[in-house]
C-alpha cells in the first residue's frame, strides 16, 4: 500500500458513464470503494451526479490498470504530490493541456502509469 494519495479530477467535465462503468466492480461502503489494497473515496455517482472527483487514499502498483482506465475513459487528470498525469492518447492530452496551467506528465499505457506512480513514491 502507498502513502501518497492520488486524486482524480476532470480537466473539463468527467464522462460519468465511463466512471460508473470502470468502477462498477468495486465494493462500496459509504463514500469509499474498495478492492484488495485500494481505498478510493468518490463523489456522488448516483442519479443527479454532475461531475466526478476521487481520492485514492490507499493503493498499490497493481491498481495502475484500473487508474489508467478510469482516467482515460472518464477524461480525468491524476495528481500525486505535485505531479499531474494525463492518461490517454494525443487528442486527450492536447485537450487536457489546453485546460490546465501546470505541466502534464503523459502515460500512454497502464504499464507506463505504473512506472510513474512507483517513481513518484520512490522520490518521497
Amino acid at each position: 500500500m502507498s502513502s501518497s494519495p492520488i486524486t482524480f479530477i476532470a480537466w473539463d467535465a468527467a464522462d460519468l458513464a465511463g466512471v460508473r462503468e470502470v468502477l462498477a466492480g468495486l465494493r462500496r461502503d459509504g463514500v469509499f470503494l474498495f478492492r484488495a489494497s485500494l481505498a478510493l473515496e468518490t463523489s456522488w455517482l448516483g442519479d443527479g451526479a454532475q461531475d466526478f472527483y476521487g481520492t485514492a487514499w490507499e493503493w498499490g502498483p497493481d491498481d495502475s490498470e484500473l487508474f489508467f482506465e478510469l482516467a482515460r475513459r472518464s477524461k480525468l487528470l491524476m495528481t500525486i504530490d505535485a505531479t499531474v498525469i494525463c492518461c490517454g492518447y494525443d487528442e486527450d492530452v492536447e485537450e487536457a493541456r489546453e485546460c490546465i496551467a501546470q505541466e502534464l506528465v503523459v502515460a500512454n499505457s497502464a504499464q507506463e502509469l505504473k512506472r510513474l506512480l512507483i517513481g513518484a513514491e520512490e522520490t518521497r
